[in-house]
């Protein structure tokens, strides 16, 4: 069955492969309206100047608009027959200019009044293809005017054949044309604008609509990817739970324990895999969130080295650790995520590196001089492996990508690690980078800055004869019997003196607590039948009276981040923890709510 992501995805698709974009009035439609435009203008001038000239006794003046009106209606009747427009513009443009050059000539040449409809003449040109066409179409007319004046510059002197002040009438109609044809240019312009304004507000509209599909489909995403998260992770918590469990029974051969140390290290690839592929979903929607709280960062760095270690022993190379002694202690950050940034580095360093050497170093510089005191700190990967091509280098911090294509066949990955990498770095507000040749190995760098904070802001460990001498009562609410009992198993390991009531959904736990038994600690699933945990956790705090209604509640969840903390928060509860979850910390975590 198709899920409801994919489904609304492809009627996105199918709605944008059908979406028409309104499209305006063509250039080659108002071109053509234009010239027809011109054409009844010039037309109706050419009759009328050559009815004046004839009631002058202007017989020249009636031969070239007679001329005129014959070429209109020449070039009316070609474009009638769909000859191409660009051909008969150029047409225009020379009867034009040769009929104005004509009466100017006739009329006195540079003395002429009627120099101006020359000047005026090439207006025709504004319906060229191109600039350089309407340009030249310009510069022709001012050409014949200056030629006008160089002729009367070297006294040349070319008779009137009309008097002056029979002018008048030319003048008038000389007027009338220009302003039709100005009118003509005034209304398609405006027109070309409103028909823009109107594209504008349907393509506006239209991007409203895109601009919500997108907003739905990504909501229709992060809902799959809360989805997802939940349903792989919770057969995840299963698997590691029984194998971190099966691993611990001491009447095991060493050969099954061998296959169960396989087994864990498989889903912990493959819970790597899951937890990449969720961040890089966050990554993409902006959603990548980092916290800011005391934490260990020397014991941070010692145990994301150790987490490589069994790797790094497969292979001949010296793996080492160094910490600067000013290396501060605590600091202000979000630990867990600078461990998935050093595990990220150490584990493609020990990948690369067939021989030789992988060090992980930490220092320090720290300011006291400001308020409160901050420590840089660069931490840095170096190895001795097969390096990267410095023609390959920009492609390592792109989303699933990998130096060359043959990485992926010989070491394996997905080509998100350090994408992520980065996207944390930056998101701490820190920088990373890295230096590389081709044979000689690559060093990878992380700069942070941290706020100092004392020992007495963080969690103090607490050792394992404490862990076994409490006797702690628990309550364990989730739907999914194999998630109870394994929780309950892993918890007795470190809790062997622990009392653990299991149901199976937020009501059965909240008519547990109502009547009368008293829990420690509750330990609440968040999607369950019935009543959910979240309306379970609101439900003991608002409607049960003391000491029950202040039972600390801890959320067991597949997801992550500040939105799902915010959200257990504001129903009650004290904490959350995120499945798979460390055995041991979260028996530390039942341990810190005990008096």
């Amino acid at each position: 069955m198709k899920h409801p992501l994919f489904e609304h995805s492809d009627n996105y698709n199918a709605w944008l492969d059908g979406l028409q974009w309104p499209q305006g009035p063509s250039s080659q439609s108002q071109r053509e309206w234009l010239f027809y435009s011109f054409l009844l203008i010039l037309g109706s001038g050419y009759t009328a100047f050559a009815l004046v000239a004839w009631g002058l006794g202007f017989h020249a003046g009636v031969l070239v608009n007679s001329l005129g009106i014959a070429a209109i209606l020449t070039l009316g009747g070609l474009r009638h027959a769909r000859i191409r427009l660009a051909p008969l513009v150029t047409a225009l443009l020379a009867v034009t200019l040769a009929q104005a050059l004509s009466i100017t000539w006739l009329t006195g040449g540079i003395y002429s009044a009627t120099i101006s409809w020359l000047a005026l003449a090439a207006l025709p040109a504004l319906l060229a293809n191109t600039q350089q066409a309407r340009i030249l179409g310009l510069a022709v007319a001012w050409l014949l005017i200056l030629g006008l004046y160089g002729y009367a510059l070297m006294g040349g002197e070319i008779a009137m054949q009309i008097m002056p002040k029979d002018l008048i009438h030319w003048h008038f109609l000389m007027a009338v044309v220009i302003f039709g044809m100005q009118l003509a240019l005034l209304y398609r312009m405006n027109t070309a604008r409103n028909q823009r304004l109107h594209i504008m507000q349907l393509n506006r509209r239209n991007l409203r609509q895109v601009h919500q599909q997108l907003k739905n489909t990504q909501q229709q995403k992060d809902l799959f990817v809360a989805s997802v998260s939940h349903e792989l992770r919770t057969p995840m918590n299963a698997i590691l739970g029984l194998a971190d469990l099966i691993q611990h029974e001491k009447a095991l051969n060493s050969d099954v324990r061998a296959k169960v140390e396989d087994i864990q290290k498989s889903g912990e690839h493959l819970l790597t895999i899951i937890n990449d592929l969720l961040d890089h979903a966050q990554m993409e929607a902006g959603r990548l969130q980092v916290v800011s709280e005391p934490f260990n960062l020397r014991e941070t760095l010692q145990n994301s080295f150790q987490l490589l270690k069994r790797r790094a022993e497969t292979k001949p190379i010296q793996y080492q650790l160094s910490i600067d002694p000013h290396v501060p202690q605590w600091v202000m950050g979000d630990g867990h995520r600078l461990t998935q940034i050093l595990v990220n580095l150490l584990g493609n360093a020990i990948k690369f590196t067939a021989q030789g050497q992988v060090e992980l170093h930490c220092s320090a510089h720290i300011q006291h001089t400001t308020e409160p005191p901050m420590a840089q700190l660069r931490l840095s990967v170096r190895d001795t492996g097969m390096g990267i091509p410095t023609e390959q280098q920009h492609r390592v911090f792109q989303s699933f990508s990998q130096a060359h294509h043959s990485i992926a066949r010989r070491f394996g990955g997905n080509g998100l690690g350090l994408s992520i990498a980065q996207g944390l770095v930056h998101a701490m507000g820190g920088q990373i980078g890295f230096e590389s040749q081709a044979g000689q190995g690559s060093t990878f760098w992380v700069t942070l800055d941290c706020r100092l904070c004392d020992v007495q802001m963080g969690l103090t460990p607490i050792d394992d004869e404490a862990l076994s001498d409490q006797a702690v009562r628990i309550l364990i609410a989730d739907d999914n019997p194999l998630n109870r009992q394994i929780a309950a198993l892993q918890l007795r390991r470190h809790l062997p003196r622990a009392q653990v009531t299991e149901v199976e959904d937020g009501l059965q736990a909240f008519e547990a607590v109502r009547d009368g038994a008293q829990f420690d600690v509750i330990l609440m699933d968040l999607q369950m039948p019935q009543m959910d945990g979240l309306s379970c956790a609101r439900k003991i705090r608002t409607e049960l009276p003391e000491p029950q209604c202040a039972t600390p509640i801890i959320a067991l969840t597949a997801k992550s981040g500040q939105e799902e903390l915010a959200r257990c928060l504001d129903c009650g509860m004290n904490e959350y923890m995120h499945k798979p979850f460390n055995s041991r910390l979260l028996a530390e975590r039942l341990l810190a709510y005990v008096s």
